[in-house]
């Protein structure tokens, strides 16, 4: 497409967003979604071994982590662990409100912070953007 008005422009880049969102919601999400299970097992489970419960690891499991285009070009991925109306990936992100006392509570075991750390510092996110705008056609520089 030759692009020599701001209509064309616009027309181009409407053209683009269904391509981008399908690549932030196969393969990005799938990505970030990887990378906060690494994160959770790193910052979360291999701090400790319980010994006054026994863990279920839902909470570095997939079926724990929501993703959701909010429009066309935006990808949210979040833990939405929770036990009842209690959000558990926010009380271990914070380290508040545990209903027991034990060695980590109080603790923040921040693996959403760290999830976001190692996707600025690898750039996997955006490598996996590129692959999925790749495999739909899409020519990149």
């Amino acid at each position: 497409m030759q692009v020599k008005t701001q209509q064309d422009l616009i027309k181009f880049l409407q053209k683009l967003n269904q391509p981008i969102a399908k690549a932030l919601s196969d393969d990005v999400a799938r990505t970030v979604k990887q990378t906060m299970k690494e994160k959770v097992k790193e910052e979360v489970y291999d701090v400790y071994e319980p010994t006054m419960y026994s863990r279920t690891g839902v909470l570095g499991s997939e079926e724990s982590m929501k993703s959701e285009l909010i429009n066309e070009t935006t990808l949210v991925v979040e833990n939405v662990r929770s036990d009842g109306d209690r959000n558990v990936a926010e009380v271990v992100e914070s380290g508040q409100n545990y209903q027991f006392g034990f060695e980590y509570a109080g603790v923040p075991r921040p693996f959403t912070e760290a999830t976001r750390e190692e996707l600025r510092n690898t750039g996997a996110h955006k490598a996996a953007m590129y692959k999925g705008l790749k495999s739909q056609g899409i020519t990149l520089k």
